[in-house]
């Protein structure tokens, strides 16, 4: 049977409401994270609104709220979470990745070290044979919540790697205010994975959770690569914005 028979097929009738859980799921999902955080959610106002049933936007919150995208108690009644909205096709530091300053995001180092010969990164971030490559390893913070984890490799030239100060986890502004180095250009690649047993105990996520997996490549005004960055994302709380427009 074909799947858009099945779905006619199964569908609630009658349509008069917006009772699919999945589209009222997606359009509040959306809402929320475009919107400012800590909202109060009325379900009267919520149901009239969405042109939804009781039924279907109870659910719908308790299914956000499982995905920590909403908070529910007797006393404080249900708000919206504070979710970070990556601008991809923007190059800022981590503190500014939520746009609004009322939302703080930074990273804090977990282990930095400078690595021997790892022939993958060097490969990735193009590097001649006397360069060397500094990790650095650090927790992605939303205040005292941890958003995810970042892995930054980092390309020091031979006249840069004297007198060091490790104490800035942020690969854009290492190279920037540790080596004079102009970044000026970035390529962003982003997917999905599952929480490992490391990844869920520092982010506070189940075994197996989905998160965002995002890579970040930092370029420098020769178009040389100085810095390869990988984040592990809780999908719960991150989403992506970007701006596009075509020509008339």
């Amino acid at each position: 049977m074909r799947p858009e028979t099945l779905y006619q097929r199964n569908r609630q009738t009658p349509d008069r409401l917006n009772n699919s859980m999945r589209r009222t799921y997606d359009l509040l999902r959306s809402t929320l994270q475009n919107g400012r955080g800590d909202q109060f959610l009325v379900e009267g106002e919520l149901i009239d609104a969405l042109s939804a049933s009781r039924n279907t936007v109870r659910a719908v919150l308790q299914q956000l709220a499982k995905d920590g995208l909403v908070t529910r108690s007797p006393k404080r009644g249900t708000r919206s979470a504070a979710a970070v909205m990556l601008r991809i096709n923007q190059l800022s530091p981590v503190r500014e990745f939520g746009g609004d300053a009322s939302i703080r995001t930074e990273l804090k180092t977990l282990e930095y070290r400078t690595l021997g010969g790892l022939r993958l990164v060097r490969e990735r971030l193009r590097l001649p044979s006397d360069w060397t490559v500094l990790m650095i390893e650090s927790l992605l913070m939303q205040d005292t919540q941890p958003l995810g984890i970042s892995v930054s490799y980092i390309a020091i030239h031979p006249d840069e790697s004297r007198d060091l100060e490790f104490n800035e986890p942020d690969p854009l502004l290492f190279l920037e205010r540790q080596l004079d180095v102009k970044i000026t250009g970035s390529r962003t690649t982003i997917g999905a994975t599952a929480a490992d047993a490391q990844s869920a105990a520092l982010v506070g996520v189940v075994l197996g959770a989905p998160m965002i997996f995002l890579e970040d490549i930092l370029e420098d005004a020769s178009g040389q690569p100085r810095a390869l960055s990988q984040f592990r994302m809780r999908s719960d709380r991150i989403a992506f914005t970007a701006c596009a427009s075509r020509s008339a």
